[in-house]
């Protein structure tokens, strides 16, 4: 009796429940894809592209033409073969409808960078070659290798206003703890070289911890970092600095900057604002024997010319903890941290924020995991000068056990992957900033409507969730379906929300659906469009 008052529940909240997005198009359904990793794009000439990397088979390249009709569906095998702890560092479009894929894995104890050059019209492979390499492992760690963990020694950035990138490359050599221990090289769109070059240490600073790079066309690359010296067993006395490579340079130089209250930064990543032409740098921070610590997101202001901080933004979302409180109890505290951030076209921007715990297991006779509880979200938004102008308090509760979710995890799988495992995929949540609106894209348990008391049913199977949409402004957005009503027959409908793409130009989103009926489960890719 309660499954049916449920049931009738969520077809009345149907019918009210209104799309934001408008379908423009569709494919017909194929069987839905549960390995490997994928990536949607589109391109600017209309196209779309589906890269799909499976865990030992290749790469699929599909093409889709401005009419959203099947242009070109490749199968390639690469010179590498399968992978060896493998990691997609990036894909985009490049020069000439180029669709760039940067990929790395262990060969002979050495980390190797390949960059593979696909065709964007009809899929097919025009070049691959490999473009870089760190220190081979040490003998006393080939034991990690069989295991393949994913490869961290490079980074990609890309420019978000042109076609140039670059590579940063780790260095792990002891011999080198004074020196080189980081290269980056800054390539064209046409993928020719224009700068490279090593670290030099920054002042009395010996070591530096890579937080996150900026690339500003072809005029400089801006690379943040925390510069130290290692006075004794995890105790590192450091300084946050800014080292910058100009165009054509073939020589880093290095400013040190100064966070507040002497705190040392953990994570962080820096967007360039082009309406103010400053850098964003959004991180989180300690303080050394601080007790409690403080809040520890933070988000500093950096000229790249001068290489000053002129601004620091208090980015702790008070309306979150307003609303959090209300919903789980005054003693609830919202402790999210700071995943990404949004740079309007008028120099405005949010900050995403996710509640994110880590809960490590360690069997006796059996390998180590870690869970990952992905609890609520909040989005603030300021105008170009820091004034905070609204938050939107989003309650979700979200299990993944199949990965790895560390900070800022939401802000490099936008030039990634997305790993379809275990139906982790359809978990987690995105975002989209288009037509003066911030969307909040989650696929959510049906009974989540509306949560009281904190009592929120987590999303552990396709099969008890739909697509929801949010759109932020308010304190608590409501929630709505992405897909609008069901469709005869369908039980669910969800989205896997973190490949997706948005083609601003004809403010198209493309996006992998999963149709679920009584009778079976199938994917399409679904073209939307905002609703004015």
């Amino acid at each position: 009796m309660k499954r049916t008052t449920l049931l009738c529940l969520f077809t009345i909240l149907q019918a009210l429940a209104y799309a934001q997005f408008k379908t423009v198009a569709e494919t017909p359904l194929f069987d839905e894809p549960e390995t490997g990793h994928a990536r949607l794009l589109q391109l600017k000439n209309g196209n779309t592209v589906v890269v799909r990397l499976g865990n030992r088979s290749g790469i699929d390249i599909t093409v889709y033409n401005p009419d959203h009709k099947l242009a070109g569906n490749k199968h390639h095998v690469p010179s590498f073969e399968k992978l060896k702890g493998g990691r997609v560092n990036a894909i985009f479009e490049t020069s000439g409808s180029t669709v760039t894929v940067l990929i790395s894995e262990i060969r002979e104890r050495t980390p190797v960078l390949y960059r593979l050059l696909f065709d964007g019209n009809n899929g097919n492979l025009d070049r691959e070659e490999k473009i870089a390499e760190a220190e081979q492992y040490h003998f006393k760690d080939v034991r990690w290798i069989p295991e393949f963990d994913p490869v961290n020694s490079f980074s990609v950035s890309k420019d978000p206003a042109s076609d140039n990138y670059a590579i940063f490359i780790r260095r792990f050599k002891e011999d080198l703890a004074d020196k080189n221990q980081m290269e980056v090289v800054v390539y064209s769109g046409e993928h020719l070289e224009i700068s490279r070059a090593f670290y030099q240490p920054a002042y009395k600073y010996a070591s530096f911890n890579y937080l996150d790079m900026a690339v500003l066309g072809d005029d400089r690359v801006c690379i943040l970092g925390f510069a130290y010296n290692e006075i004794a067993s995890n105790d590192r006395e450091g300084q946050l600095v800014m080292t910058t490579l100009t165009k054509g340079g073939r020589r880093m130089t290095s400013e040190l900057l100064d966070l507040s209250d002497n705190r040392i930064a953990d994570s962080a990543i820096v967007r360039f604002n082009p309406v103010t032409k400053k850098l964003m740098l959004l991180g989180t921070a300690h303080i050394e024997d601080a007790d409690p610590q403080p809040y520890g997101g933070f988000l500093v202001i950096i000229d790249p010319f001068k290489a000053k901080i002129e601004q620091e933004v208090n980015i702790y979302p008070t309306e979150a903890d307003v609303q959090k409180k209300k919903l789980y109890g005054p003693e609830e505290t919202f402790t999210g941290m700071p995943q990404d951030i949004v740079v309007n076209e008028d120099g405005s921007f949010s900050v995403i924020y996710e509640e994110l715990a880590a809960e490590k297991h360690l069997p006796r006779d059996a390998t180590p995991y870690t869970y990952y509880t992905l609890d609520n979200a909040a989005v603030t938004s300021f105008d170009v000068n820091g004034k905070v102008l609204y938050t939107s308090f989003i309650p979700k509760k979200q299990f993944l056990k199949n990965g790895s979710y560390p900070s800022f995890y939401i802000a490099h799988r936008k030039l990634s992957t997305q790993q379809l495992i275990a139906a982790d995929q359809y978990r987690s949540f995105a975002y989209l900033a288009a037509k003066g609106k911030l969307y909040i894209f989650m696929n959510d348990a049906e009974q989540n409507t509306h949560p009281e008391k904190g009592e929120l049913v987590p999303l552990r199977v396709p099969s008890n969730g739909q697509a929801f949409t949010y759109i932020a402004g308010s304190p608590a957005p409501e929630r709505n379906l992405f897909f609008g009503k069901l469709r005869k027959d369908e039980t669910h409908a969800l989205a896997v929300f973190n490949l997706s793409d948005y083609n601003s130009a004809t403010s198209t989103y493309v996006t992998l659906k999963l149709e679920a009926t009584r009778k079976e489960r199938k994917a399409r890719l679904v073209w939307l469009t905002p609703e004015e």
